[in-house]
């Protein structure tokens, strides 16, 4: 058999780590090809070879059975390959027209025909219901329809083979229905989409087969019609695994953050939060439920001091946080913060993981003097928590870029739990985290609870909402419409409540 994609004995090493070892994969046409592993697995590695952004030290590549050799990504390009990856490289100011040109321009007698491109990208857009509007800028757009001219640019270039990177790691559950969708009609105008995934339930609804690496090697083809949740984990992780943490009712105690008529209108006028009144105690998880745009992103900044122009009170213990107060200010008085963005919020990119790990902690006796930083310290403490959370890394020195989505996401975390604070704001923790890493992360969420901790819970995935929270509050159009708990209702009541169609309980 003739295959859209093969790839045979691919190894790559980097120094300290071998990334890739012997690993080898058939594509079919018309075919959606799942790649699934632990952080650090080698699954984008893997697929930055097949786009020519890495050159394998050994093994071959075939496309529709021809032998070729990728120099770099217009190689990609040329033999039909386009790689939609995790964090866009869409020019921001650029309109959508202008972004998916890029890549081939069309002239019309020595100037740019931005006409004839517009109509080709509507074409594309109809045949493969991607619908964009041409003319808008990238930065107006939500992230659902910026992946989407990613998805374009590759369709305009030409591609026939779409790598997917954690395609839904920031989207909605509507929004990655829609996805999975566009992925069926894809395969039906025969396009072949090779996708790389952490969430297990997305990969058995739509690939048809599962390649799963662990450490950079392959320890499982599957057929997904013929296998299970269960098995692709195991294989993931080298054992069986348990999908849900285990945890005894909360003891709540003292209130320890409280807000009060929270209300604030972003840059364009809209009201974003909308009179938000609700209370954490100690010893207790609370999760915030709500489609992504219903003020959830809004709420996280105001309590942690990133936006300041907001109307109301919030209290951390007994005291009153000013508004004007620094996110700084804000973690000494207690309080800590995991971004739901790891690129832009969670971590400086540039800079080395010992700086990031000192960031917000710069005054922390285990490695801070009165006027200096000991980094011999901060570097044995960064290392030390660094390792208690399965970060794969060549060493603290490494700068931040270097690490994998997941591996990014576990620093940021584990930095974040190192403070021990006395409130923890978790937005989206377990975002493009495999499943072994994830239930970590909710067992340290569950740890900090039960050492008299308060923990506030914004995800994405209802999920995790339900298997961590004690109570949930739900949000819609920038208010809190119910509060409920995991034994008081079901993932559909809430769904329902995050939608506006029912009320919940009083917040």
């Amino acid at each position: 058999m003739t295959y859209m994609v093969e790839m045979k004995g691919i190894t790559k090493r980097f120094p300290g780590v071998t990334a890739n070892q012997d690993v080898s994969i058939q594509v079919k046409k018309g075919e959606i090809y799942g790649l699934i592993g632990e952080n650090g697995a080698g699954k984008t590695t893997l697929m930055k070879i097949l786009y020519g952004m890495y050159r394998p030290d050994e093994g071959e590549i075939f496309i529709n059975g021809q032998k070729v050799v990728m120099h770099s990504p217009k190689d990609a390009i040329s033999h039909g390959i386009g790689m939609v990856h995790q964090h866009f490289t869409l020019v921001p100011s650029f309109t959508v027209t202008q972004n998916i040109m890029l890549g081939r321009p069309i002239t019309k007698h020595g100037l740019l025909d931005f006409k004839r491109a517009e109509r080709e990208i509507r074409r594309l857009g109809e045949t493969y219901r991607l619908e964009a509007d041409p003319h808008m800028q990238v930065k107006d757009l939500p992230v659902a329809m910026q992946q989407r001219v990613e998805i374009l640019k590759a369709l305009y270039l030409g591609a026939d083979i779409l790598i997917m990177d954690e395609p839904t790691a920031v989207l909605t559950p509507q929004e990655i229905t829609q996805l999975l969708e566009t992925f069926h009609s894809l395969k039906e105008q025969g396009k072949s989409i090779i996708l790389i995934t952490h969430k297990l339930k997305e990969l058995m609804g739509v690939t048809d087969t599962i390649t799963v690496l662990r450490n950079g090697k392959v320890t499982g083809v599957l057929d997904t019609a013929r296998t299970s949740e269960k098995e692709i984990a195991s294989l993931m992780v080298g054992k069986e695994i348990d999908f849900f943490v285990q945890k005894t009712p909360s003891k709540p105690k003292e209130e320890v953050l409280r807000c009060e008529g929270l209300n604030y209108w972003n840059r364009f006028g809209v009201k974003m939060l909308d009179d938000v009144s609700f209370s954490i105690r100690r010893g207790e998880i609370v999760g915030i439920a709500g489609v992504q745009g219903n003020g959830q992103t809004e709420l996280i900044e105001a309590l942690a001091g990133i936006v300041n122009d907001y109307t109301g009170k919030i209290f951390i213990g007994d005291a009153e946080i000013a508004p004007e107060s620094t996110p700084g200010e804000r973690r000494s008085s207690g309080l800590s913060h995991i971004p739901e963005d790891r690129q832009t919020t969670g971590a400086a990119l540039t800079a080395p993981l010992v700086d990031n790990f000192i960031m917000g902690g710069t005054r922390d006796p285990a490695y801070a003097g009165k006027y200096l930083i000991n980094y011999k310290k901060a570097a044995a403490a960064a290392q030390e928590q660094y390792a208690l959370f399965d970060v794969k890394l060549a060493g603290v020195d490494q700068p931040a870029y270097a690490l994998s989505g997941g591996n990014l996401q576990k620093a940021i975390v584990a930095r974040e739990m190192y403070r021990n604070p006395e409130v923890l704001i978790a937005a989206q923790p377990s975002r493009g985290v495999d499943i072994g890493a994830t239930l970590f992360i909710h067992e340290k969420l569950v740890e900090l609870r039960d050492s008299g901790k308060a923990v506030l819970l914004v995800s994405g995935e209802l999920s995790e909402i339900m298997s961590l929270s004690d109570r949930i509050l739900v949000m819609y159009k920038g208010g809190i419409i119910g509060e409920t708990t995991p034994e008081e209702s079901t993932e559909e009541d809430i769904g329902l409540m995050m939608l506006g169609i029912k009320e919940g309980g009083t917040a």
